[in-house]
């Protein structure tokens, strides 16, 4: 029997395709340093920052993710400081390479020392790491041949090109890992694909860190005189920015629990281990993420009358998938508030979402965000683009109730939110 999908109110705008860039590639400048889940792409974020940033002097993204709008506020005229929040340690550490400057000659000549000083190691005499199933993601000799590379990256003096050179070894570390490729969740390739699979590991490395430099002279070029700020905090508590701050906020924030959209923490979860990070804090990031923990019951405090309805269309199927949808809404809330509290009056907020499904109920998130800005503050909402998701890696269909022959929609679509914040 085909099930029915309970849908959210129809399309009220027609899809703005001015918006889809598909055309368009996003590596620019050091856009392209790492990849990233679901990241906003760079074209879009500098559309709402010309459209919606005039005389506008300090930016926050408060999930920052990968720095998409940190770079670009680095590239456009007229800001003077970015605040970027995120909990996520590989997030950080891209975001602060792809912002920070390093001549690219002194780059040129550590990279060359760097190659030397791997030439120069053996792996007889190189000690690997032990995090546990190292063996079932990565082949004998490409443990070793990653540990050679990361004791010389180790050995570098400068913490900016050690960095540097880090992000480089992190997007090294996924591409020759026996993931299947394409997807941002932990899954093993086929054993008819491993067999074929033999990365070259140095020349991975080799190839990435050289594409970065190209992309930091880029950077340095165009970049103009803002201030970059780059927190290891959480939007959910009172963070280091002042009161009254921020006059934009242009972010894409998670779209939901890890188990139906995007586990940020396992994609992170392979380059953490490998660089040193702590295991227990790495495997749990996407639990202290949004919406990690699910509600302790089921109820309707949030001011916000379409995620009542939607909260309670989703119970009456499945409780605990219910708690855990109201649990990311409340967080989000938290987060409403403490970015109600840096905003100032007259400053502008946009919101790239997108409405996934759970248990076959659409949730429009773009008219809950809405409402929930409405109860912590006075805000006005000038409207919501509507844009097709052309690149993305989110999967157009998944299978909900896990019957076969049973699919849902996902996310074809992504809505921009745009709120000012007005004077009591």
């Amino acid at each position: 029997m085909q099930s029915k999908l309970i849908m959210a109110p129809a399309l009220s705008q027609t899809i703005d395709t001015s918006w889809d860039f598909k055309s368009n590639s996003g590596k620019y400048c050091t856009h392209g340093f790492h990849t990233y889940p679901a990241m906003m792409i760079p074209q879009v974020a500098r559309r709402l920052m010309n459209e919606f940033g005039a005389e506008k002097k300090t930016v926050l993204d408060p999930f920052m993710g990968s720095g998409t709008v940190l770079v670009e506020s680095c590239l456009l005229d007229g800001f003077e400081r970015v605040h970027g929040v995120d909990i996520n340690p590989l997030a950080l550490l891209i975001a602060k390479v792809k912002t920070t400057p390093i001549d690219t000659n002194y780059l040129e000549l550590e990279f060359s020392k760097l190659k030397k000083e791997i030439s120069k190691k053996s792996d007889a005499n190189i000690e690997v790491p032990d995090f546990s199933n190292i063996k079932f993601w990565f082949k004998p000799r490409v443990i070793k041949e990653l540990a050679i590379i990361k004791k010389s990256i180790n050995a570098v003096d400068d913490r900016s090109v050690k960095d540097f050179f880090k992000v480089a070894f992190a997007e090294t570390v996924r591409n020759v890992s026996d993931t299947r490729k394409g997807e941002y969740k932990l899954y093993k390739m086929a054993p008819s694909q491993l067999e074929r699979f033999e990365p070259d590991v140095l020349r991975e490395f080799y190839e990435k860190a050289r594409e970065n430099i190209c992309g930091m002279k880029e950077f340095i070029e165009q970049k103009n005189k803002c201030k970059v700020f780059v927190l290891d905090e959480d939007t959910r508590h009172r963070t280091s920015i002042p009161d009254r701050s921020v006059d934009l906020v242009v972010t894409s924030p998670p779209y939901g629990d890890s188990k139906t959209t995007v586990a940020y923490g396992q994609f992170s979860r392979l380059a953490l281990q490998w660089l040193d990070y702590n295991e227990k804090k790495v495997k749990k990031i996407d639990q202290t993420s949004l919406g990690g923990i699910p509600a302790e019951k089921i109820d309707y405090s949030l001011e916000s009358l379409t995620l009542a309805q939607i909260v309670d269309k989703i119970a009456k199927i499945d409780e605990r998938r219910a708690k855990e949808v109201l649990s990311f809404y409340k967080d989000f809330y938290s987060c409403a508030k403490e970015i109600d509290r840096v905003m100032k009056v007259g400053g502008t907020l946009c919101f790239v979402v997108g409405n996934r499904t759970v248990k076959q109920v659409q949730i429009p998130t773009d008219k809950i965000i809405v409402e929930l800005f409405k109860s912590v503050g006075t805000y006005e909402h000038e409207k919501t683009i509507i844009r097709n998701i052309p690149s993305k890696r989110l999967p157009k269909s998944n299978s909900p109730t896990n019957v076969k022959g049973e699919v849902g929609s996902t996310m074809n679509h992504e809505f921009i939110v745009i709120l000012k914040k007005r004077a009591k």
